[in-house]
């Protein structure tokens, strides 16, 4: 078993640089296959996910009776996309779904989901893009899946500001919008059609 470690971000983290930081996931891969992540935060361990493949039964890992535990079947769409179908469950009992997708390790949606119907919670989706020039962008959507908001952001310049669709023209570093508007205007399509066929 393979273990690593990384902040909450994805940031590759070094183990002698653990006494310094307090809020970290540790990485357990086998085969390069992700196996389990364990989080801490302040340095006490919080939770963790189990990863086992698209389908697989839960049977197993809900008979180690935790008391909360989250599963996550993954699903390979492309050799760069995956999506991720997460599940958590408090003693036995499963309390919340949700899906990510993720292009390359890095996440472009997440939507949560109605445990009684498996629809999707519109309200509760985002979708995300960083651009080249280091400017991170979310996606917030209304309860019939159409943008609510646009929150752009960039650490090294301190820029944080929350967008209405009317403001689209305001906002910076956003040439890109052009091209890739029609995934980011409504909740819907998870994944973007022109890239998984």
């Amino acid at each position: 078993m393979e273990i690593s470690y990384t902040d909450f971000s994805g940031k590759k983290l070094e183990i002698d640089q653990l006494p310094d930081i307090e809020d970290y996931i540790k990485v357990f891969k086998e085969n390069n296959r992700l196996q389990k992540k364990e989080f801490y935060i302040d340095n006490l361990f919080i939770n963790e996910f189990y990863f086992i493949e698209y389908g697989k039964s839960h049977r197993e890992l809900l008979s180690l009776n935790l008391i909360s535990i989250k599963i996550c079947e993954i699903e390979y769409l492309t050799s760069n996309y995956t999506k991720n179908h997460n599940h958590s469950y408090y003693n036995s009992t499963l309390n919340s779904k949700s899906i990510s997708i993720y292009i390359n390790n890095k996440s472009i949606f997440y939507q949560e989901i109605c445990i009684e119907d498996n629809s999707a919670i519109y309200n509760k989706t985002k979708k995300y893009y960083e651009s080249d020039g280091r400017y991170e962008f979310i996606f917030q959507y209304n309860h019939t899946g159409h943008l609510a908001w646009v929150i752009v952001s960039n650490d090294s310049l301190t820029f944080y500001e929350q967008y209405r669709p009317s403001d689209l023209d305001l906002i910076p570093n956003f040439e890109w919008w052009e091209k890739y508007s029609s995934y980011y205007l409504n909740a819907e399509p998870a994944v973007p059609v022109d890239i998984v066929t």
